[in-house]
């Protein structure tokens, strides 16, 4: 069991605690559809984790037993049990993730990945924890020049983790400025200084752990008084399908590879700077990006019974997805990914029903019939449960009046 995942309860009660604060104080913070898009987000990422090759530890593992000769002639020895050893390692592993983040923001392929946790227009605790699924793994490259000084694959993932879950406390707005930690730390000011889509902002504080690394590569941006942020990205996304979201900058830049008529334009605008579009497909496909003047959020209108619904799903699929993660090992690999394809299926169309999307009236209704009938492919254990969860929900679904897809953007907040 990794620490993220042993972590992930902490994370959940530490969102119930910012959310009870946020409505008894009347902060404005959160909206269920952009929390649910968010926390979907973070489910579609852990569980697509269960099914695939973690690419980092296929290659780090092998090089670093073929190096481990050469690491005892110079005496690298690492230890998780000597704590300046991990904190060594825990700056070590920023040093490369800084990296990683900046080409990230400059790349279009590596945007492509990162873009998912960028995009919700909130930003709050649930922000966190919207993580890409990572369904074209590149980040892998920038954490090999570990192999330089030793580190032995489970420190790394050691110190990968601390940095991670250190990472999930600064998405919070209620967090003031603490001036000494400004110049030291990743901070919830600094930290909401690079989701803020305003100009002054865009592409600042890169570091996970660290501050030090945009100080000293020149990518630090204070977060300044007089400048709200605006959250989000300038090109939104206006669904809370989370599959959707991981696809968003892929789908654009394969629709500019098949509109442009340059070869050249095709094979290279994947590995170009962020945001670059061949001019042929630019024209004949256009992207606006927001106006931050005039600045909505992407926020549906939903009847109270479909804004219930939703949220009652989505408690299941986090139920779920707890059970799946802490059970996996224990399942078979082809009951693994059947369990799998069912939460993916049932979270894209939770967000469908949030972005208030007609269609779902009869895909929900799908959806609960093929859960009946691929229940004897799944664990006896599980028959009974499932069997009452999809009649409960079946009636409910039934009984909703589903809205047409008329009301768009609501400026306030559902």
């Amino acid at each position: 069991m990794s620490l993220v995942t042993l972590a992930i309860p902490f994370f959940l009660l530490a969102v119930l605690v910012e959310l009870a604060l946020d409505r008894w104080r009347g902060w404005g913070l959160y909206r269920l559809n952009d929390a649910l898009g968010s926390l979907s987000a973070g489910i579609l990422s852990r569980i697509l984790g269960l099914i695939r090759v973690g690419i980092l530890m296929l290659i780090y593992i092998p090089l670093y037993q073929w190096l481990q000769p050469t690491y005892q002639q110079l005496g690298l020895a690492w230890s998780l049990d000597t704590p300046w050893h991990l904190v060594l390692a825990v700056i070590a592993y920023d040093f490369c993730y800084y990296w990683k983040h900046r080409i990230s923001h400059e790349i279009n392929i590596f945007w492509a990945e990162h873009l998912v946790h960028h995009q919700s227009e909130d930003y709050n605790l649930t922000t966190a924890l919207r993580q890409s699924s990572d369904l074209v793994p590149l980040g892998w490259i920038f954490y090999l020049p570990l192999l330089l000084i030793g580190m032995p694959p489970e420190v790394l993932i050691t110190a990968g983790a601390i940095d991670l879950i250190y990472q999930f406390w600064v998405h919070t707005q209620k967090f003031p400025k603490v001036r000494w930690m400004e110049w030291i730390l990743v901070t919830p000011s600094n930290h909401r200084v690079h989701h803020a889509q305003n100009r002054v902002y865009v592409d600042r504080n890169y570091g996970g752990v660290l501050i030090v690394w945009d100080r000293l590569f020149g990518t630090y941006q204070e977060e300044l008084e007089h400048e709200p942020c605006i959250y989000g990205v300038r090109k939104p996304l206006n669904t809370f399908d989370p599959l959707a979201a991981n696809l968003q900058h892929f789908r654009r830049m394969w629709l500019d590879a098949l509109y442009t008529n340059s070869w050249k334009e095709k094979l290279t605008l994947w590995f170009r700077a962020t945001g670059y579009r061949p001019a042929d497909a630019e024209a004949d496909l256009p992207y606006p990006s927001c106006d931050l003047d005039h600045f909505q959020r992407y926020d549906p209108r939903l009847t109270p019974g479909l804004r219930y619904y939703a949220l009652a799903q989505h408690l299941c699929y986090s139920a779920a997805t707890l059970a799946l993660l802490w059970y996996s090992k224990n399942l078979g690999y082809g009951t693994v990914a059947l369990m799998v394809a069912m939460l993916v299926i049932g979270l894209v169309i939770n967000g469908r029903i949030l972005d208030g999307e007609a269609r779902t009236r009869g895909w929900e209704q799908a959806r609960l019939v093929l859960l009946v009938i691929t229940l004897p492919l799944l664990p006896q254990v599980v028959w009974m449960p499932l069997l009452a969860y999809a009649g409960i929900s079946m009636t409910i679904w039934r009984m909703l009046v589903f809205p047409q897809k008329g009301d768009t953007v609501s400026p306030v907040s559902q």
